[in-house]
Formats: C-alpha cells, sequence, structure tokens
C-alpha cells in the first residue's frame, strides 16, 4: 500500500517506462496523475532493481513499456496499454475497440513506428540519420 495525499491506495503494478525517451517521459507526466491513484505508478527501466526484476543486461532496455503487475505477470507494449485503459471508466471502451482483431493490427504497427521512432520525435533526435537509397536517385531530394 501506499498513503498519496492522506489516501491509501493498493499498488496493484507499476508501468516501467524508458526515462531517456522524450515521448515516453511526455507520456508519464500526462498519464501519472490518472494511473498512480489506481495503483499504477511510474517506475523507469534505468532503475537497478526494475532492470533486475525483468533480468535485463547492464544498459539493456526493453523496445516497449513493461506493465509489471502484482500477481507477477508482465505485459508490454500494447497489451499493457490496453489493461490500463481498461481500468479507466471512460477509457475501457476504446481500450476494448483496440483489442478487437482488425483494429489491433492497425493498433500494433502504430504502436511498432512510435516503438522504433521514439528517440527521434519531437526534435529530439539522438540518433544520426541515415537515408535510405533505393539504388538510385530520388526524383527530389532536399539537402
Amino acid at each position: 500500500m501506499k498513503v498519496d495525499c492522506g489516501k491509501t491506495v493498493e499498488v496493484r503494478g507499476r508501468v516501467a517506462f524508458d526515462s531517456l525517451c522524450p515521448i515516453c517521459t511526455g507520456l508519464r507526466d500526462q498519464w501519472h496523475p490518472v494511473l498512480a491513484p489506481r495503483g499504477f505508478p511510474f517506475v523507469p527501466l534505468q532503475d537497478p532493481a526494475v532492470a533486475a526484476e525483468l533480468n535485463l543486461l547492464p544498459g539493456e532496455l526493453p523496445g516497449e513499456i513493461q506493465l509489471l503487475l502484482d500477481d507477477g505477470r508482465r505485459l508490454g507494449g500494447v497489451d499493457a496499454m490496453l489493461f490500463l485503459g481498461r481500468q479507466i471508466g471512460w477509457l475501457a471502451p476504446v481500450a476494448w475497440m483496440g483489442g478487437l482483431p482488425g483494429v489491433r493490427c492497425g493498433v500494433d504497427a502504430a504502436y511498432g513506428w512510435v516503438e522504433r521512432n521514439r528517440h527521434c520525435l519531437g526534435d529530439t533526435c539522438r540518433v544520426p540519420l541515415r537515408r535510405r537509397h533505393r539504388g538510385h536517385p530520388a526524383f527530389f531530394e532536399a539537402p
């Protein structure tokens, strides 16, 4: 249990996020006030205790958020997001729709794209840009 502003909150799980990712920290800032009172505080994946729990090597990070539930289950990426969405009354219908087969494919694709590009979104790219050439010059290419 955790005492928060005089209220006792039962911690039901932890949302492990990449604290070096500007998108992830922005989402943490936005969603912590919503999820923490429901028993899901945010913890950085870089925390040594979290890394040990996930059996990560030093400096290793999973490519997606991890939801570490108190019953021992671990959910990652879209599964974690849909689970958390179902914990919020007004968001539960959206989470339900996100789990439908045809919709889930699109959600998985969108999450995968953000996951692969998360360090380069929001004008904070930490990875050198590389242009892909397919063996022929582009019709139009800006310098």
